[in-house]
């Protein structure tokens, strides 16, 4: 019995000890980029991968200039869920992200039916 709890306080203390060390708070969240930063990011970021990544970052990129943000929402997730990005490709992505859910939020706001369908889409598979 003795020994069951011993291994039970062992246990306990060595979860506690890499919960503790596994969460990293001195990484920063992502912030947004700005439109007009966006090309040359995600030109940088992208220009060695692979031609359907690079491919779906440029559309990313049109979308946006065009300020079509219903396709560039569509084509960042798109290019989120991409396997094998680098760590700089999944910070710009993730930036890219927050940049056109902005931009979209804002299209809303404006009366953009096609932002309005877009984000009721988005919530309700989330």
């Amino acid at each position: 019995m003795r020994r069951f709890l011993w291994n039970s306080v062992v246990g306990a203390m060595l979860i506690t000890l890499v919960c503790a060390t596994g969460c990293n708070r001195t990484t920063p969240p992502p912030e947004p980029l700005e439109v007009s930063e966006l090309p040359a990011v995600v030109e940088k970021a992208f220009a060695k991968a692979a031609p359907e990544t690079k491919a779906l970052a440029s559309q990313v990129v049109t979308s946006v200039q065009a300020q079509d943000y219903a396709k560039g929402f569509a084509a960042v997730q798109a290019l989120a869920s991409r396997p094998g990005l680098s760590k700089e490709q999944v910070n710009v992505t993730s930036r890219v992200m927050l940049t056109v859910s902005s931009l979209l939020q804002a299209a809303q706001a404006k009366g953009d039916a096609a932002a309005t369908r877009t984000l009721e889409n988005y919530r309700r598979d989330k």
